[in-house]
């Protein structure tokens, strides 16, 4: 009860940093999520954590999701980490000696389905920034085999989530996230006879999940294809007709670029700046030195989350102390007013 307190308390203030982080978050395909029984939900990963919080986030389950094992390395990130129902999976970077440790991780799956709780994997493997969805790696078809092997008579739906945006890097960006029809995976899996090279399930949900996201088949001419995308006036966060497109991309015609509206809103984006001084002084300190460029939002989101709200918060404390508390109040509105208006009404800026 209290871990379940505990988790929504969480999952509440991590959307709070989403709503601040982007301009607009759309949900597509709620219908598809089933209300409860054991569910795998299967995304692509294209933007580090905010792959991994967007799910958790935009559907009622209470999930269970594997997390990079480098991220529980200190004993406070482990127990927190744990805490919110990440838990640590091991890849071949890790050490040969690390990956034995899955088994361990994978049995603890197979009793969360048993349970009929829902689990979150990014099959791919590993984040990227390509509009494409790599081959898939096995793991996720172990789980599914190992559970149905000890509870052969248990149905598992496999949801495929399709998560896109419209810029990874910039702020303020959007992202649409599709959640696709389930997938019994039962019939894809001989219980006594198994194919452990996982062929046909991978296939299927590969399938499913290129058309809930941009798909650029072609990856070395990946960068060529998407400057024709965007001379396009592509929607990236409508994946289904941008992918239409790409089939018949050579055909296409380049549109005219869109003339820059005015931006009625942007001395409220230049107070915003303003009021946020020293908090944009620490990102400008700290964004050169992120070694994945694919983190970039994620360090955003965590100080939008922690460092913006401290700063205004002392800021209200010393107006109260000079003033009156009614005057601090004030100042901590024009905050959140000012902060909503610029997040959701900029244009998308590096």
């Amino acid at each position: 009860m209290l871990k379940n307190i505990w988790y929504n308390t969480v999952k509440y203030i991590v959307k709070i940093g989403l709503f601040f982080t982007h301009k607009k978050i759309k949900v597509f395909g709620k219908k598809n999520i089933p209300k409860e029984g054991a569910t795998i939900f299967i995304g692509n990963h294209q933007n580090a954590l905010l792959d991994a919080i967007l799910i958790p986030t935009t559907n009622s389950r209470n999930i269970h999701f594997l997390t990079r094992a480098s991220a529980f390395k200190t004993k406070i990130a482990n127990k927190i980490l744990r805490s919110i129902n990440m838990i640590p999976v091991y890849r071949l970077r890790d050490g040969k000696d690390s990956m034995n440790k899955n088994i361990a991780i994978f049995e603890q799956c197979f009793e969360f389905l048993k349970d009929k709780k829902a689990i979150q994997i990014f099959a791919e493997g590993e984040h990227h920034n390509f509009r494409s969805l790599l081959p898939l790696k096995k793991g996720f078809a172990r789980i599914i085999l190992g559970t149905l092997q000890k509870y052969p008579e248990l149905d598992i739906k496999i949801i495929p989530v399709g998560i896109n945006y419209d810029s990874h890097l910039n702020f303020p960006s959007s992202v649409s996230i599709y959640y696709g029809e389930p997938i019994l995976a039962n019939p894809y899996f001989n219980i006594e006879k198994p194919d452990t090279s996982y062929k046909s399930i991978k296939t299927k949900v590969s399938s499913e999940l290129k058309k809930l996201t941009t798909h650029i088949d072609n990856l070395e001419e990946h960068d060529v294809i998407i400057e024709k995308l965007k001379n396009l006036n592509v929607d990236f966060l409508d994946p289904i007709e941008t992918n239409k497109i790409l089939e018949n991309l050579d055909t296409k015609t380049s549109k005219k670029i869109k003339k820059q509206k005015i931006n009625w809103f942007t001395p409220i984006h230049l107070f915003t700046r303003l009021n946020s001084f020293f908090p944009l002084l620490i990102w400008k300190y700290l964004k050169p030195k992120i070694k994945d460029i694919i983190f970039t939002n994620t360090y955003r989101f965590a100080l939008i989350l922690t460092v913006f709200p401290i700063f205004y918060l002392i800021q209200a404390i010393i107006i109260s102390a000079i003033f009156n508390y009614k005057y601090g109040l004030i100042y901590l509105v024009i905050c959140i007013a000012t902060g909503i208006i610029t997040t959701k009404t900029a244009t998308v800026t590096a």
